[in-house]
This record gives C-alpha cells, sequence and structure tokens, in this order.
C-alpha cells in the first residue's frame, strides 16, 4: 500500500491533471482501488485533501470535501 500510494503521489506531481475532475473546485481524485486520494491543484502546490477509504459512508466524504471549499 505505501508503495502504491507514493507512486500514485509522484504520478500526481508529475502531471497533476491526469486525474479525474470532481464537482468542487480544483480537487480531482485519484483512484487506488478501495482508496481514493483527493487533492487540490493550485499554481505551485498540490495539497492532499483527503485519503479515503472507498468502503466508507459517502456522505462522510462530502461533509470534508465541502468543508475544505
Amino acid at each position: 500500500m505505501i508503495r502504491l500510494v507514493s507512486e500514485r503521489t509522484k504520478q500526481i506531481s508529475e502531471d497533476p491533471l491526469i486525474y479525474k475532475a470532481t464537482n468542487f473546485n480544483n480537487v480531482r481524485v485519484a483512484s487506488l482501488g478501495n482508496f481514493s486520494i483527493y487533492y487540490k491543484v493550485f499554481d505551485k502546490e498540490i495539497i492532499i485533501t483527503a485519503f479515503w477509504d472507498n468502503r466508507q459512508d459517502p456522505e462522510k466524504l462530502l461533509r470534508i470535501l465541502e468543508s475544505e471549499n
């Protein structure tokens, strides 16, 4: 899991727009099977806003992402 997350975050850093956009401003999502990485893209930085277990309640994720905007 650590290797997979490391590889995925490296891909994000090299090409931040490679993964799917969400309905939230500047937020994109990279899938890792049962997990997802939600991140925001800015001019000079990328901020990971959530590392999410997709088996959890999606309403909880919605609240987290709404609080970040």
